[in-house]
């Protein structure tokens, strides 16, 4: 905190300095010394006050870089870099500059809002007739494209990368009103300094008595960067990361980097977060699991013998067929793990897998890609490994069953909660959106470190047509599509192997959820490696490899003992589950439940005439949601209703923004809202079913023939008729598995 060398001062400015200025400027600068000494003191109460552990980190804070303040005659401080002798603000009055840089921004930065379509139906849920019927509102209402921020005064979220020496917040805050900021600082010297240039007090007492929130990541390295950012939103709402705008207040190597890990991520945030009628099917599921004594994953590590072993996790996708000529050759030296309908592609191509992987907790899975197989002994030493959500229908093909406990799923965390023996059981994390997701995690979670993918293609090369394996009879010759649906072309990425892939939503999601669960556990673990052989998109962490380079190093490789690898599992890696009698009816209390989602639409009555205050509503719901999923005896009711819930104040939010008239916006909210309101009723009746509410089963409790009851804004869409996967009869002419090595 010393004054700058007077060279230094003069080098910026074109002005000659005389001995009088100079004289004027060093007494200028004692008292800007004596202004930031005092400014930090005052802040750092502030701080203390509403966030202690910031001023925890920063009291006695030894910043990594050099620096020291200065200023002209103006008197406002600046920052100096002495090593580089690099000024922040290349400009004589730092808090003009950064006025002029958030009007700059503000002048043209527009209302950003995630976009929900309709949505097909399939099995029957409450949660796709509110989110329909509150789309087709929003969709009724004319939307101004060209809506600026400034013009609406307000806006529900912004993320901002850079603190600077903080003087662009003022600026912001005097022109908008931010609900929730999440500030994002990649160098916690900057931010120690902006304690004694910026009023941090002032904002701070602002931000309380105006009840908006700021979430602080300072000093985050990227690989935990998005995990934090994420915990914020999880806090206040999921919704208000469906509103948005970005600013970036300096540009340098750390914050472009911290930009395109947002990036990658941001909308994963409040992308596939679950709903109510899917939680009470796993629910459902996974107590028949337990008590039909499947077997469940242990945490015990692998054996070392088995932990060093290559894993062949395979997919269906179109590039698949190039390696079935290697797969054949050495599926005796790897564990083979089939993903989903791989299976399908392996029976036909001659490969015997140890595992097949299921991920979907719907009924039909089972049927369509298992009973289609015509040699059903093919199937019978094959151990099944799936999470708790797994159906019956599904696990009814295979003896053995490996289950893993979902780890965004409630069911179990909240079993485990009252019976800590749980605890033992293995969790599987990032699993969906497809198979080959969990095909990947479970190799991952069972303790290998020697992967490879092939058929795990997330799409198509630019100039091809198919987007799965010809080998898989499903999509060859029983009339399912894969041009539509989950498999519509939205993006072209970079292939594994150059070139460039088309990519559809769900597919580009996969390819992330892969890419960052690599990045996460090789943080655990540094001897994790996947080796990518598919060629479809890249996927960052993975290693391109293309199987004829394998060729040298598998040769060598000796066969793996299968029946005493097979043995290892089913009778020391896994085991079955003993509940005491009634002991799920105890834990899933609808009386419970039902205070909970009266207390909730409590909180809904008297709705605000404005904006403003409308979001503080649905934060105060998400954060009453947030304390109820981290008590232990509540947890589980806030988690089913919390996806369904963030869903529906997206829709919500993203009416209050669709053009400049308030009274228009809040009138169309309130719509919306009366749905949140008729879920919430809803919800309680299909509640009081736990725990005998599995998938299709269900439809005994709508009789009518409809999807429960009416909404405020429409009738009940009727129930479903049975989704049939399958549309093509085929006679398969293998008959008979054929083992095949060449």
């Amino acid at each position: 905190m010393k004054s700058n060398k007077e060279n230094e001062i003069g080098s910026d400015n074109s002005q000659e300095y005389t001995a009088e200025n100079l004289a004027e400027l060093k007494e200028i600068q004692s008292h800007m010394y004596q202004f930031l000494e005092e400014r930090f003191c005052n802040n750092l109460e502030s701080f203390k006050k509403y966030y202690p552990d910031i001023a925890k980190r920063f009291e006695s804070y030894s910043p990594v870089k050099s620096f020291e303040f200065f200023c002209t005659q103006n008197g406002i401080p600046n920052l100096i870099f002495t090593q580089k002798n690099e000024f922040f603000y290349k400009t004589e009055d730092p808090i003009q500059y950064c006025q002029e840089e958030m009007d700059k921004f503000l002048s043209g930065a527009r209302v950003q809002q995630t976009k929900y379509l309709l949505e097909f139906d399939p099995y029957g849920q409450i949660h796709f007739k509110y989110s329909n019927h509150a789309v087709a509102i929003e969709n009724s209402l004319p939307r101004d494209k060209e809506l600026l921020i400034k013009d609406v005064k307000s806006f529900p979220n912004c993320l901002m990368i850079g603190i600077g020496l903080g003087y662009h917040l003022a600026r912001l805050y005097e022109q908008v009103e931010i609900e929730n900021l999440v500030l994002v600082e990649p160098d916690p010297d900057l931010f120690y300094a902006s304690m004694f240039a910026f009023d941090w007090s002032n904002l701070l007492d602002y931000l309380h008595e105006s009840e908006h929130l700021i979430h602080f990541i300072i000093g985050v390295d990227t690989d935990h960067l998005f995990l934090d950012i994420e915990a914020a939103y999880k806090k206040s709402g999921l919704f208000l990361s469906g509103s948005w705008f970005t600013y970036i207040h300096y540009i340098n190597d750390e914050t472009r980097k911290t930009w395109d890990e947002i990036k990658k991520h941001f909308d994963q945030i409040h992308e596939a977060i679950g709903f109510f009628d899917d939680h009470l099917f796993a629910t459902s599921q996974g107590i028949e699991l337990i008590n039909n004594k499947h077997k469940f994953v242990l945490n015990k590590p692998l054996k070392k013998e088995y932990k060093d072993l290559p894993v062949f996790v395979i997919g269906a996708g179109p590039s698949l067929d190039h390696d079935i000529p290697f797969l054949r050759k050495y599926q005796d030296k790897a564990i083979v793990v089939a993903c989903g309908t791989a299976i399908d592609s392996l029976y036909h191509a001659g490969i015997k897998p140890d595992f097949y992987v299921n991920l979907e907790r719907t009924f039909n899975i089972g049927d369509s890609t298992l009973g289609v197989i015509p040699d059903q002994k093919f199937l019978q030493d094959i151990i099944i490994v799936a999470s708790d959500t797994c159906h019956r229908n599904t696990l009814k093909y295979f003896k053995n069953s490996a289950i893993f406990a979902k780890n965004d799923e409630p069911f179990f965390p909240y079993l485990t909660a009252y019976y800590p023996e749980l605890e033992k059981i293995q969790e599987i994390k990032l699993s969906n959106p497809v198979v080959g997701n969990a095909g990947l995690a479970s190799a991952i979670y069972f303790g290998f470190e020697n992967i490879y993918l092939f058929g795990i293609d997330n799409g198509k090369k630019i100039g091809t047509n198919n987007m799965h394996s010809s080998y898989t009879t499903l999509y060859s010759n029983r009339g399912v599509v894969d041009n539509a649906g989950p498999y519509q072309i939205e993006k072209v990425l970079p292939g594994n192997f150059g070139g460039q892939c088309e990519s559809s939503f769900f597919f580009v999601m996969s390819g992330h959820n892969i890419s960052f669960l690599l990045q996460m556990e090789k943080l655990n673990n540094e001897k994790l490696v996947c080796h990518n052989c598919s060629d479809g998109i890249f996927m960052e962490n993975t290693i391109p490899t293309h199987s004829e380079d394998l060729v040298k190093e598998f040769s060598a490789k000796p066969d793996i003992d299968k029946q005493k690898f097979s043995e290892y599992v089913i009778g020391e890696k896994t085991t079955v589950l003993h509940f005491p009698e009634h002991a799920f009816s105890k834990l899933f209390d609808s009386v419970k439940f039902n205070e909970i989602c009266q207390k909730s639409l409590n909180m809904l009555d008297n709705l605000p005439d404005n904006r403003v205050d409308y979001v503080k509503v649905m934060v105060k719901l998400s954060e009453y949601i947030s304390d109820l999923m981290n008590d232990r005896e509540t947890f589980y009711y806030g988690s089913v209703l919390n996806g369904s819930i963030q869903n529906l104040f997206i829709l919500v939010s993203r009416t209050l923004y669709h053009c400049a008239d308030e009274s228009k916006c809040i009138e169309a909210a309130n719509r919306i809202m009366n749905l949140v309101k008729d879920f919430l009723n809803e919800a309680q009746v299909l509640f009081s079913y736990l725990p005998d509410y599995a998938m299709w089963d269900h439809r005994k409790y709508f009789k009518d023939g409809l999807v429960g009851k009416d909404t405020s804004y429409g009738k009940a869409p009727p129930f479903p008729g049975k989704f049939e996967i399958i549309r093509t009869q085929f006679d398969d002419p293998l008959k008979t598995f054929v083992k095949k090595y060449e």
